[in-house]
């Protein structure tokens, strides 16, 4: 497997050579991630992680291999807390609001 290609420096942050490089980059790298995954990340960074310059090859290896990493704790069977559950990778998870809040609420009842 080759290196992916070098980001030009001011190179495009359109989401579409955003995905395109992000496929080179996880297939380089010997990571098999959905379509669908791979645009949701590609979002996530364009939203939440770009503005805050970090480098999106640095942020994709990071949020595959979390992703990697909460697929084989899933696989094993171990118990899942409520910001793990949904198997996205998220920038940041200060507020009970959202997501965790809606788990707590079906842990609390049971479900």
């Amino acid at each position: 497997m080759g290196a992916a290609p070098a980001p030009r420096p001011g190179g495009s942050t359109k989401p579409e050579d955003l995905i395109r490089r992000a496929h080179l980059i996880l297939e380089s790298h010997g990571i098999a991630l959905s379509p669908g995954k791979v645009s949701r990340l590609v979002r996530e960074y364009r939203h939440k992680v770009a503005h805050h310059r970090i480098a999106f090859d640095r942020y994709l290896i990071a949020a595959a291999a979390e992703v990697a990493d909460h697929r084989a704790r899933q696989h094993a069977g171990k118990t899942l807390g409520p910001d793990e559950k949904s198997g996205h990778p998220t920038a940041h998870s200060d507020r009970q609001t959202g997501e965790p809040a809606t788990w707590n609420v079906f842990s609390s009842r049971g479900y």
